[in-house]
């Protein structure tokens, strides 16, 4: 009866040491994010699709569990990737060469869709892109901003030095400055290219329109080789989403877009998303015009190379 009762004793403890065992094998895996990634971002359009794949649950579907962290400005943002524990950010070419030169270990691993808008004041009397010679235009200098609104100036024939750059960092304070005719003429991110649309502001020209496709998702060389199938499965997460943005009118979703990004309430009804692209790498010469375009600014001092920006995620 005795070694009965101390078998079962044993039996119990064996029992209870494999369930802790499996137990602290999920938590390490949990641990080690294999199914977690942690990404920053701004409130703009480039990020509608992840915001979706969240609140539709399509993240959910694929076993993923993504973290977003908002912050309020680029730079804030790129603070917090290069000291924290984020795995990756929705950013540009352009940040993503200056990280590189910097000597921060990322790569692009997908591209994503936002669009920058050239605009005039309506008081300015600029009605077309070959008006704007000689006009004051705010713009954020070293970014993607500047680089846009130099390819759009080239592309119409329009030298970069026949307009007049006013280094305007923060965007609300850019879109107030055109809106009081403080300056003819802005480039401008969604969600304030179209509040300044609303307020009689005339668009000129668009990054989309010229074939400027710059935004991207990036993530530090050390979490591409830890979680490589989770990215891989985050891009399948994202194709789902744009697969819904498509087919779905923008009614079933425009209250996680005005909540997101910021938009006022009355702005129901005239919001204007990108045609979102599925999950892919940007060409070999969007980032060779880039790494130009940095390299004569004087912006970077390290010789960078197109297929060392970007990782293929298999």
């Amino acid at each position: 009866m005795r070694n009965k009762l101390l078998f079962r004793i044993l039996c119990a403890a064996m029992i209870v040491s494999v369930v802790f065992a499996a137990c602290g094998c999920k938590k390490e895996k949990d641990l080690k994010g294999e199914e977690h990634l942690k990404i920053g971002l701004t409130p703009a359009v480039d990020a509608i699709p992840y915001i979706i794949a969240r609140d539709k649950g399509i993240f959910n579907k694929f076993g993923l569990k993504v973290d977003m962290e908002v912050f309020k400005s680029a730079a804030d943002r790129d603070a917090a990737f290069q000291s924290s524990n984020i795995d990756g950010v929705l950013c540009d070419m352009v940040a993503v060469c200056l990280y590189r030169n910097a000597g921060f270990d990322v790569k692009i691993t997908g591209v994503t869709d936002g669009d920058f808008i050239l605009l005039a004041n309506k008081q300015s009397g600029i009605k077309n892109i070959n008006e704007v010679k000689g006009h004051k235009v705010a713009i954020s200098e070293n970014t993607i901003i500047e680089y846009t609104l130099d390819k759009i100036l080239s592309k119409n024939g329009i030298g970069i030095n026949q307009v007049e750059k006013v280094p305007v960092p923060s965007i609300p304070i850019r879109l107030e400055m055109l809106q009081q005719n403080k300056v003819q003429l802005a480039l401008l991110p969604e969600p304030f290219s179209s509040m300044a649309i609303k307020q009689g502001a005339i668009v000129l020209d668009s990054a989309y329109k010229n074939s400027i496709f710059s935004n991207v998702i990036a993530f530090k060389t050390a979490t591409i080789k830890e979680k490589a199938s989770v990215i891989k499965k985050m891009n399948e997460a994202y194709n789902d989403s744009v697969k819904y943005l498509k087919e779905n009118s923008i009614e079933k979703y425009q209250n996680e877009v005005i909540k997101f990004i910021g938009y006022p309430e009355d702005m129901k009804g005239s919001i204007i998303l990108p045609d979102y692209r599925k999950a892919g790498l940007p060409a070999d010469s969007e980032l060779k015009s880039t790494i130009e375009w940095g390299e004569r600014e004087h912006l970077l001092n390290k010789k960078l190379k197109e297929k060392d920006l970007k990782e293929i995620i298999n």
